[in-house]
């Protein structure tokens, strides 16, 4: 009986690093690209995050919300946040 729950945790846990490490697929909405000072050219895509709306003490779950978010890529291949325009900025403060 241990051996399921150990199963289930496992399977958590890998969907977990599967999702960080993006080998989950996002909804991508739009890519894009920015240059840096360098010359470097960075990825940038926008896509869906999921998210639900509840009501304070609420029996069901609240209605899926979709909210648009930008990322960028860095040199090491690391996605960030960023909001699409300050994209350039949010990378500098992060390879720094």
């Amino acid at each position: 009986m241990l051996w399921i729950a150990g199963m289930a945790l496992a399977v958590i846990a890998a969907t977990i690093a599967a999702w960080q490490w993006d080998y989950l697929p996002r909804e991508v909405i739009a890519t894009g690209a920015v240059a840096m000072g360098d010359g470097k050219i960075l990825k940038t895509r926008q896509f869906y995050r999921t998210t639900r709306h509840d009501t304070h003490k609420s029996a069901v779950p609240g209605p899926v919300k979709r909210i648009a978010a930008w990322e960028v890529q860095l040199p090491s291949g690391r996605w960030i946040d960023c909001d699409g325009d300050d994209c350039r900025a949010a990378a500098e403060r992060a390879i720094k």
